[in-house]
Order: structure tokens, then sequence, then C-alpha cells
């Protein structure tokens, strides 16, 4: 999801950057900072909560394991590569494309050696590969996050619109933990499908509720997304 987004901003912001439109090209970058958040938060709470059961669905006994450890700190680092996408894209239509390459580069070399260096390690073993990930994302995401503050001029505050919806999807973690708790603990329910599928519908439920009370999203993010205008009709902004 965090793809389109990243193409759709590209030309808007480098359109308003031709025109001279500062304050567009700065109301832009944080509309599309909030839509990031907003999608990539829930996505990296639900996995993190629910890799348990998600994990389950394939594996079982020591596999399941070392699955769900896995997809635990994979579920961490959806809104760290989403971040970088993001502020990749924007460091692109300022015209300062080489940088997120040389960030890359640069951490991705720290983050074989890093890999290298946990999997030898018994008690980590594979779990020293999304380990590496994440340490590779968060130091790319705050590299580029530097560069942004350094040489582009509107000042964009990035952060604070792509943590927006974190309040919506802390609420929605815990409605997926209570159902996923109820579930499991007072139904006696231990199948993967309706352990992965409840929880999953209740959070979408819950989180599309919280978004609206919270008013966390506005018109001109709707804008961003695919039938962007239909969607901002049916949340009523």
């Amino acid at each position: 999801f965090i793809g389109p987004i990243t193409i759709s901003v590209l030309p808007a912001i480098t359109e308003y950057l031709t025109l001279k439109q500062d304050a567009m090209v700065k109301s832009t970058e944080e509309s599309a900072a909030r839509v990031t958040g907003l999608l990539a938060l829930p996505c990296g709470v639900g996995m993190t909560l629910l890799a348990g059961p998600i994990a389950s669905l394939r594996y079982s006994g020591v596999r399941l394991l070392v699955a769900t450890q896995l997809l635990q700190i994979l579920g961490v680092c959806i809104f760290f590569y989403a971040g970088v996408l993001l502020f990749n894209a924007i460091l692109q239509s300022h015209n300062y494309a080489h940088i997120p390459v040389i960030n890359t580069v640069v951490c991705g070399m720290i983050r074989l050696g890093l890999v290298y260096y946990l999997t030898a390690n018994p008690d980590i073993n594979v779990i020293g590969i999304p380990l590496g990930g994440m340490f590779s994302f968060v130091s790319i995401l705050l590299l580029d996050l530097f560069a942004i503050s350094r040489l582009v001029p509107q000042k964009p505050k990035l952060i604070r619109n792509l943590l927006r919806p974190a309040l919506p999807a802390a609420i929605m973690g815990v409605a997926v933990w209570g159902c996923l708790y109820v579930l499991q603990n007072i139904l006696h329910i231990h199948s993967a499908l309706i352990c992965c599928g409840v929880p999953v519908m209740a959070g979408v439920a819950v989180y599309a509720v919280a978004v609206i009370v919270c008013k966390t999203i506005k018109k001109e993010d709707c804008m961003l997304l695919p039938k962007g205008e239909k969607i901002a009709k049916l949340l009523h902004l």
C-alpha cells in the first residue's frame, strides 16, 4: 500500500516545487506522512500481536516458536520500512535521489556484518536476520530524516504526522489482544484460522471507528489514496 502513495507523492511535490508553492509542498509531505502512518502502524501492530496464530497456520512445534518470533520482529519492521519508502520519495522529489542510495548501501553493508555476527550465535541464530533488517531500516530512516532536516527548506513535521495514528493503532491493538485472549483463554478456541480471522475483523472495525473519532485523517489525506474522493465521503470528511 505504501508504494502507490510514494508514487503519487513524487509528481505532486515536484509540481509544487516547480511552481514555488512551499506551503503546498510542506502540506503534501505531511499529508503523505499521515497516510503512511495510517496504513503502516495498524499493520505492524496487528502482525506483532497475531504472530502466533498467523505462524500456526503453517507451522507447529519448534518451527512455530521460531516463526512467531520472526513475525513479531518483522511486524515492528513494517513501520520503519514504510517510513524509509516515504522519506526516500521526499528526498528524490527534492532532487536528492543519491542520498537514499548512499544511506541504503552503507546501512546494508553494516546489516550484512550484523546478521553474520548474530546468526553465528547459537542463542540467536536465524532470529538475527530480521534483527539485522530492523537495524538497517531504523538507521536508514534516521539518516534520511537527518538529510531532510538539513536539505529540505520547507521543514515538514514528518515524525509528528507519521505517528499521528498511534492512538487509534493502540486502541486497535488492545481490541485485537482482548479478542485473541477471549478466544484462547475463555472460549478455549485454538483454531488458527478463527484466532486470525476474528481478531483481524475486530481490529479493522475498531481501527476505522477510532480513526474517525480521533480525527486522525483529513480530506486532503484521502486524495493520496485510490478512490480518495469516495473514501472522504464515506468518512464524512
